[in-house]
């Protein structure tokens, strides 16, 4: 009898255990995606902590304990701490339009991946609401529905007919680097994947020449190095830069109405002053990020990145 009891409470006990378990088995995985640049996955929640990895802005990652300064994490099998403040799960909304060429529509995935569950297909034309952009994959609501979408399938044009629009040849243009943020780098690689190998750093306004394309990826020539840049981090430069000397207006891609005028190339430089958008300036040099350039008789540099090619200064 002893024994019976026992083996009841026994099996009352799993039944509780089980019945506890469920509601964390029916939750749906949370992500969230890098936007800070190179981003440290750490060992422990401290910058002091070793560092077990380190992943581009775009990245996504899974979320298994949300904090206000550190967050733990899993990505590509590693599990870990990374610093709150460089994770997000959403950017302006835009709109994007189901473009493939299967016939089979396009998948509507529970997770950032392949491996992630089917939740449903849209076929051929359908908006979508982009969320959150990530490499690869984009979590997007459609309707009322909300999932992850392979981005290269994804395009701000609407089909016509299910034909896609012809694509425009980029070959020999120049692209300009152009990061989210001012100290973010954006990587060359080996070949057109965020697996692949590192060719080199290259920081906002550097120039490079466009030999191709590769699904979401450019081939590049920068500095000598021929290698695979994201399309989304390279601007395509409206106009051919001619030889120097030649006349340059300002911008400023993020947004200010001024631009920097230091006293030589590299951010730690001086500000010899600062100049409102539009003012047209005469580039001198050129290199791969800094240009010598004057304005009003004074000499100093300007970062590419901060202005557009006007006209050739003549002789």
């Amino acid at each position: 009898m002893q024994k019976t009891h026992l083996y009841k409470r026994c099996l009352r006990a799993i039944a509780l255990v089980l019945v506890m378990a469920l509601p964390a088995v029916s939750l749906a995985e949370s992500f969230k995606v890098v936007v800070g640049g190179a981003l440290n996955l750490r060992k422990e929640p401290s910058t002091a902590a070793s560092v077990l990895g380190q992943y581009p802005t775009g990245t996504w990652m899974t979320i298994l304990e949300e904090g206000d300064g550190w967050t733990k994490v899993e990505v590509a099998g590693k599990t870990g701490y990374v610093m709150s403040k460089y994770l997000a799960e959403s950017t302006q909304n835009n709109t994007l339009y189901v473009r493939t060429n299967t016939g089979i529509g396009l998948n509507l995935r529970s997770a950032p991946s392949m491996a992630g569950e089917i939740i449903t297909s849209y076929k051929n034309g359908t908006a979508v609401e982009v969320l959150s952009k990530g490499n690869e994959w984009y979590r997007v609501k459609v309707g009322d529905t909300v999932g992850y979408m392979a981005s290269r399938y994804l395009s701000s044009k609407a089909a016509s007919g299910g034909t896609a629009a012809p694509s425009v040849p980029v070959e020999g243009k120049q692209g300009i680097v152009s990061n989210p943020g001012a100290n973010q780098v954006l990587l060359l690689r080996e070949k057109p994947s965020t697996d692949a190998k590192v060719l080199g750093h290259y920081r906002n306004g550097t120039l490079v020449t466009i030999t191709g394309e590769s699904g979401n990826f450019y081939r590049v020539n920068a500095g000598g190095k021929t290698g695979y840049m994201m399309k989304k981090y390279v601007k395509l430069s409206t106009s051919a830069i001619g030889p120097v000397p030649f006349v340059a207006k300002l911008i400023n891609p993020n947004g200010n109405s001024i631009v920097n005028f230091r006293k030589a190339p590299g951010l730690s430089s001086s500000v010899l002053k600062t100049l409102p958008v539009g003012t047209e300036i005469t580039v001198t040099e050129m290199g791969d990020v800094w240009c010598k350039a004057t304005v009003d008789g004074q000499e100093g540099y300007v970062s590419r990145y901060f202005f557009q090619f006007v006209k050739a200064v003549e002789e």
